[in-house]
């Protein structure tokens, strides 16, 4: 079968309904996933990109390479300590939260939802349930790997996002995640799990996909996570370590007290 040609028409074709509407931004990473998105999006249109971030973080770095091979504009959005300090503050107004990595993760979609004039917000979530992006998936064998797949994609549907409907809701954004569409999860569960990592590489069909669409930069991308990509976590980190306390504790302090 020849999972890039499918996985690229189904992508296409839930992008493109996107896209019909009214000016779409796209929170970008400069990765494999959102870079795919994008190369797709401009096909119907021109989208805005958006990364946020510290200064000279991964995800600045490779987002600014990747939006000029792509040809698209692109708006990062630098944020200082207090920045960061501020919008966890916002989302956990929002929302209750006391997991460090939950908040770190969603700390660039309450940014750029909260800064972007575009009404529309696109994101590569899912892609790394769908196709095997995380590296805790490379030691797995192709049976523990399908079961470790339908699990995250589950947690993520429940879990995740419930939050970020809300945070989206709240500052009146539509939130549109081209990945969990049902025309693509339906392709992701054709795809044999011994197909999605080869030789220590992970989720070959949307390298293959992005190779195929010939933006052969994103299709050699690595994953970063997003609070790691970001520097947001780090940020988090060393304000709990400067306080004294724990970082689940530190989120208390935040939702309390503000920055």
């Amino acid at each position: 079968m020849d999972w890039a040609k499918v996985i690229l028409d189904a992508l296409d074709a839930t992008v493109s309904e996107v896209m019909a509407g009214e000016d779409v931004a796209i929170l970008f990473s400069g990765g494999l996933d959102s870079g795919l998105l994008a190369a797709l999006a401009r096909r119907h249109g021109r989208p805005h990109l958006y990364t946020v971030g510290i200064e000279d973080s991964h995800d600045m770095r490779m987002s600014e390479e990747a939006a000029a091979y792509l040809d698209l504009p692109w708006t990062p959005l630098i944020m200082s300590e207090e920045d960061v300090l501020s919008a966890s503050h916002d989302i956990l107004s929002i929302i209750s939260l006391d997991d460090p990595v939950m908040l770190s993760f969603e700390l660039p979609l309450q940014m750029i939802a909260s800064r972007a004039r575009e009404s529309e917000l696109m994101t590569g979530q899912g892609a790394d349930e769908l196709f095997a992006g995380y590296h805790r998936y490379l030691t797995m064998e192709p049976d523990v790997l399908e079961k470790a797949l339908r699990n995250d994609l589950h947690r993520l549907l429940e879990e995740v996002t419930p939050v970020d409907l809300k945070i989206c809701d709240h500052y009146g954004k539509v939130l549109h995640r081209p990945f969990l569409h049902s025309r693509v999860i339906e392709v992701s569960r054709k795809i044999p799990s011994s197909e999605m990592i080869c030789q220590g590489v992970r989720k070959i069909p949307l390298r293959e996909a992005a190779a195929r669409l010939g933006v052969d930069l994103i299709a050699q991308r690595e994953k970063k996570a997003a609070q790691y990509g970001s520097g947001f976590m780090k940020v988090l980190k060393a304000c709990s370590r400067r306080e004294g306390v724990p970082l689940r504790e530190y989120l208390t302090i935040l939702a309390q007290a503000g920055p």
